[in-house]
């Protein structure tokens, strides 16, 4: 089965991704960040340093799922896609998922991500994508969520 990258939506990520970043930015700078980059550069969205350790960080949207609490996620895992491996392997990052409905995300580390106990291949069908895809289900009980 191909696994490749689906493609780009640059309507989707126009509307929503750049919200949800800008978010996060406004957040990790009252938590005391520093940014160093969230330049679009198809490396990780934002890389962030504080007390001397950077940090790196992938943002994405669900729509359609309202949250803002592990106990009112409405599934018990939670999915990550595959193509954010490649970031992975470069550098290790947290993953944010955010809900724009409710101001709230979820986040959590690659390394717990990206374990192939967690892989499943998955059929997208949504208005701008299509295919097969690797995603990673992991339980919402390893996820941290923040409500903005």
């Amino acid at each position: 089965m191909n696994h490749g990258p689906r493609n780009f939506v640059q309507e989707e990520y126009d509307k929503y991704d750049a919200k949800a970043k800008r978010l996060l930015i406004d957040h990790l700078v009252v938590k005391g960040h520093n940014i160093i980059n969230s330049e679009e550069n198809y490396y990780h969205d934002i890389v962030s340093n504080k007390d001397g350790v950077d940090y790196f960080f992938e943002v994405e949207v669900k729509l359609n799922v309202p949250f803002s609490s592990m106990k009112n996620f409405p599934y018990e895992t939670v999915s990550f896609t595959g193509r954010k491996l490649r970031l992975h392997n470069i550098k290790l990052f947290f993953y944010v998922i955010f809900c724009l409905d409710t101001n709230a995300y979820l986040y959590c580390h690659s390394n717990r991500i990206y374990d192939e106990r967690y892989a499943k291949d998955v059929v997208i069908n949504s208005k701008n994508r299509k295919g097969m895809d690797k995603m990673y289900r992991v339980p919402k009980e390893f996820c941290n969520f923040v409500i903005l």
